[in-house]
């Protein structure tokens, strides 16, 4: 029995020291850099007093919803018409132009009957 305790030990299966010996020390972690989240001018100084944006209408479709914002109702501008949106915590981080579509959206029953006046004609 010792014989047995002394192989393995010998082996490199039983003792600590066998086993440090054969663990790889861990990578590095990746280098990650990013860029800062893009705030418009204006946005940035209502960042200290978010109650000036209550029902503001925002053009810059492109600027980070920030957590000062959360629990305020903006009209976010599509393009044609602004279209109101209430900034929750799920929103955090996204852009404001994420949440005011440029376009309409079709319904099945649209797309159909198109193909339906499509299919009449053709006869």
């Amino acid at each position: 029995m010792m014989l047995r305790a002394l192989t393995k030990q010998f082996l490199g299966i039983v003792g600590d020291t066998a086993n440090t010996v054969a663990k790889k020390p861990p990578p590095p972690p990746p280098l990650v850099s990013r860029k800062p989240a893009f705030i418009d001018a204006f946005l940035y100084k209502m960042k200290k007093n978010p109650n000036l944006l209550l029902n503001k209408t925002i053009w810059s479709r492109r600027s980070t919803i920030l957590p000062e914002f959360v629990d305020s109702t903006v009209k976010i501008y599509n393009g044609k018409t602004t279209i109101r949106c209430r900034i929750t915590e799920g929103k955090v981080g996204h852009k404001f132009g994420e949440f005011a579509l440029t376009r309409k959206r079709k319904t099945r029953e649209q797309a159909n009957s198109k193909n339906v006046k499509q299919l009449k004609k053709k006869k």
